[in-house]
């Protein structure tokens, strides 16, 4: 992954996912990275989570994030993992599975972890004019 990319998403770690709901009209919600882990970035949600259910049906999605002069868009497919190994590894090396999922008592064997297969992505600076694909 880029360094920029890199640099611009362990700063905004929040992003938004858009998707195909379950009704099939467009969905849109706010994800917090798990961090990058094998080049890719990672995110957890529970199985009763709506979002979870969406992406089972249909894995495609777009993910954006956006600060006063720089925005990202990536657009590719939720992989879900099942090893466990991997798993545990993740889980136990980011912040916010303790912040989100801990404190609001969430079943650990609920929680999924997926990462993005990217296709395409953008990386756009209007201060520097660049535009970085990825």
């Amino acid at each position: 992954m880029n360094k920029d990319v890199r640099e611009f998403i362990e700063h905004n770690p929040i992003l938004m996912l858009a998707n195909i709901g379950l009704d099939g009209l467009p969905k849109i919600r706010p994800m917090i990275t798990l961090g990058i882990f094998k080049e890719t970035l990672w995110f957890a949600v529970t199985e009763s989570k709506m979002v979870y259910q969406e992406l089972q049906k249909d894995d495609n999605l777009e993910l954006c994030s956006v600060t006063l002069s720089r925005w990202i868009r990536i657009k590719g497919k939720a992989v879900f993992e099942h090893d466990k190994a991997f798993i545990t590894h993740i889980l136990e090396n980011s912040d916010i599975m303790d912040k989100f999922y801990k404190t609001k008592n969430e079943k650990k064997e609920d929680v999924r972890v997926f990462y993005i297969q990217i296709e395409h992505g953008t990386l756009s600076d209007f201060e520097r004019d660049i535009k970085i694909e990825f």
